[in-house]
């Protein structure tokens, strides 16, 4: 039976779950499907806030804490708040700050109701997480409503192959082997098969730059990894 991603109203609940059952396997995961260079993506994306040393920093949908562990070297004498919904992901978060001895700031919340004050933060971080809220515009309508004016949005997300041979190459990849490499860690689970089909209606590098300007974002710079198959945008509030 071909998988079938779940309705609107049933995602958030979904996602929570299944990103609570794989999270202790999630970096091994990260690691295997990106032969580790998911890691220079997420440095990329902490250079990318400019962030001053004593910036407030938030990161969304921050999963076992790759990003928002990052950020805390960025900001020694600022803050960095981490967000996600599923417990599991910030359980694996809280004990990689245990082992290192520093931590940030973790919430259990939603991303598209941001329990923190408007105009609070320099910079807001997100990897691989836009494509999971329910709504991307409440989602960026949140972000730019938390950030200070002059504060920056970046995202690190799947994008669009465009040269046609290479989609095929990459879809391949991303609907078949992704899948099959997941389920060698945890067999049975569909929720490597919810990633690759997560990403047939996200939108492609541009749209996704018109959908943030729309949002009254002033400025978004996208950069591009591995011929696109993953991207990075840049957005600037007014």
């Amino acid at each position: 039976m071909s998988y079938q991603l779940p309705e609107n109203s049933e995602k958030s609940s979904y996602v929570q779950q299944k990103f609570n059952e794989i999270a202790s396997k999630y970096d091994l995961f990260n690691d295997l499907i990106t032969f580790g260079m998911h890691r220079y993506w997420k440095r990329f994306v902490v250079r990318q806030t400019g962030v001053s040393p004593d910036g407030m920093c938030l990161d969304l949908c921050c999963g076992t804490g790759d990003i928002a562990h990052r950020l805390l070297r960025a900001v020694p004498q600022g803050r960095v708040c981490a967000l996600d919904f599923s417990q599991g992901m910030l359980h694996v978060a809280k004990q990689r700050g245990m082992a290192t001895g520093e931590s940030p700031v973790f919430l259990q919340g939603d991303a598209i109701r941001l329990p923190i004050p408007s105009e609070r933060i320099d910079a807001v971080t997100i990897g691989y997480g836009l494509r999971n809220v329910t709504d991307l515009s409440a989602c960026l309508a949140e972000i730019l409503r938390v950030l200070k004016p002059g504060g920056v949005l970046v995202s690190l997300d799947v994008g669009k192959v465009r040269l046609p041979v290479l989609a095929e190459i990459s879809r391949y990849y991303f609907f078949y082997v992704v899948p099959r490499l997941g389920k060698l860690l945890y067999p049975g689970q569909d929720m490597f098969d919810y990633l690759p089909h997560s990403s047939i209606n996200y939108p492609n590098q541009e749209s996704l730059k018109r959908i943030m300007l729309s949002a009254g974002f002033k400025q978004v710079d996208v950069f591009d990894f591995l011929f696109g198959s993953s991207t990075v945008h840049v957005a600037y509030k007014p």
